[in-house]
């Protein structure tokens, strides 16, 4: 018998609420670790550093503000997120290592009220600069400000609704542009409610969390543990050396995954017999990697269908496996694979992936600042997602690819368009094209095709150094061709589609690490 909370009612699908409902798990249990030092935080001495933050944040900003968050996995991390929450204000979860232009535009549609910003970050934050008016919480008043204790009873009373903004994930969308899907307080409920049962998660479990933490993976894997009255292990950062050490000195059980993650694993050889890692998920498994886990080491991996805008649409099911696929549509979700025309395609016919929640407030909200990107992933009332699938006999999913102009390098996504028009800033580039090309680990490499301004000479290397100084770290191209013309669609738009993604000799790449 599930030992998982049951869905709340709607109205009480809140992220206060169910921190709330948690507390019948007990106050004593280790709820949260932090795998850098072992320390663990029982539930109830979590709630009251959740409830004295929010009251904090409470008295300074208004119902309804966002915050936005530029700080890496660390335990104060997971106490502001709870915090904003109770205090009725919206999270815009950014990654730090943003620069210039997307950094700046990222700001300006959360309409933050505050920017958190960690000291490493801080250099980015001001290039950018912070949006008009919105106070700047430096990293040692951020600190200070998670340590904060107050009765749990004492919690500031703001009474989120369903559908309220609780967070904001930024992720890249259908136009290849970075957006930020806002997530409801039901989004948040409904997923995590969705994991944990589909992964038929118990109290004894400890979900070992090492990806960064603005990505949607934490939002999901925090809610499927507040239901499942299990703990937290959050880590710096995934270290291929230190994996399967930190996962038994953790006594982990529930591990996430990315294709690269299981791709490195393999390489480092047999997991300790005695570990207890009893299942994994995420997305980018592969024959191989379920032989290796699977049949050998006898974890089986869970590959999900989801994303930003609907972290919960297909997981592969626990009790009854179908391996290759994401698993069936969550029961809150309606999905098909469509036509141009949106026209519902047979069994084992690709087309685009579209969804329709069936649960009110289970589909992200909108694109924060971008009404024109909403309206349009939103045609003939389904989302749609830019990503190719199908069904198989039994209605488990599968997925092919990405529609969109997007590259998957280094666990990231990066917006092709963004790159492009960074790097079209550069005085002597003319034109610039960036796609993707098969990586080393199962991701994405980014191959740049450049043309330079007449009379002008472009040296690959000190582009990539000026990348470098203007965007983040896996937005640099590992790969650069410099070409005289690109082939052109009749309304004067690269054809990418042409170009060659054969790594020849006229193509430079940077060492690899």
């Amino acid at each position: 018998m599930s030992t998982v909370l049951p869905l709340a009612p709607l109205e009480e699908r809140t992220v206060p609420d169910l921190l709330d409902r948690a507390r019948g798990f007990g106050l004593e249990r280790p709820f949260f670790i932090d795998m850098e030092t072992g320390d663990a935080l029982a539930y109830g001495a979590f709630l009251e550093r959740v409830s004295g933050t929010a009251h904090a944040l409470a008295a300074r900003f208004p119902a309804g503000a966002t915050v936005a968050t530029l700080i890496s996995n660390r335990p104060e991390a997971v106490i502001l997120r709870f915090a904003l929450s109770c205090a009725g204000l919206c999270e815009a979860a950014i990654n730090g290592a943003h620069k210039g232009p997307v950094l700046a535009e990222m700001l300006r549609a959360s309409g933050a009220a505050a920017v958190v910003v960690e000291d490493r970050f801080r250099v980015n934050l001001d290039a950018a600069g912070a949006p008009p008016g919105a106070a700047v919480i430096e990293e040692a008043a951020f600190v200070a400000l998670c340590g904060l204790t107050r009765p749990w009873a004492a919690r500031p009373d703001r009474a989120p609704s369903v559908s309220d903004a609780c967070r904001i994930i930024y992720t890249s969308g259908s136009s290849g542009v970075s957006k930020g899907a806002e997530l409801s307080h039901g989004y948040e409920v409904y997923t995590g409610y969705a994991y944990a049962t589909r992964m038929d998660l118990v109290p004894s479990d400890r979900w070992f969390y090492v990806t960064p933490f603005f990505h949607i993976d934490s939002v999901l894997a925090l809610s499927a543990t507040l239901h499942a009255g299990g703990a937290y292990i959050l880590g710096p950062r995934f270290s291929a050396s230190r994996f399967w050490s930190d996962v038994m000195r953790t006594e982990a059980s529930v591990i996430l995954y990315v294709g690269t993650i299981l791709a490195i694993l393999m390489k480092q050889g047999d997991p300790p017999k005695s570990h207890k890692v009893r299942v994994a998920t995420g997305v980018g498994g592969t024959p191989a990697s379920r032989a290796f886990f699977e049949e050998r080491h006898g974890i089986p991996l869970l590959e999900i269908y989801g994303l930003s805008e609907c972290a919960a649409c297909a997981l592969d099911d626990i009790a009854a496996r179908r391996p290759g696929s994401c698993g069936r549509p969550l029961a809150g979700y309606e999905v098909i694979v469509a036509d141009a025309s949106g026209r519902a395609q047979p069994v084992g016919k690709r087309g685009e992936i579209l969804i329709r929640p069936r649960e009110p407030w289970a589909l992200f909200s909108g694109y924060r600042g971008n009404a024109a990107g909403t309206i349009k992933a939103f045609s003939n009332l389904w989302f749609h997602t830019g990503d190719l699938g199908s069904f198989d006999e039994g209605g488990h999913i599968y997925f092919h690819g990405r529609v969109k102009d997007v590259i998957r390098t280094r666990d990231e996504n990066v917006s092709a368009e963004e790159l492009e028009a960074i790097v079209e800033a550069h005085p002597q580039v003319m034109m610039a094209a960036a796609v993707g090309v098969p990586g080393e680990l199962g991701d994405e490499d980014i191959l740049l095709y450049v043309r330079a301004r007449e009379g002008q000479t472009i040296e690959p290397a000190q582009l990539c150094a000026h990348l470098a100084e203007r965007c983040a770290p896996f937005m640099v191209p590992h790969h650069v061709k410099i070409v005289d013309a690109f082939p052109m669609t009749p309304t004067e738009k690269i054809a990418k589609s042409q170009l060659p993604r054969a790594l020849d000799a006229a193509v430079w790449s940077r060492p690899r690490r």
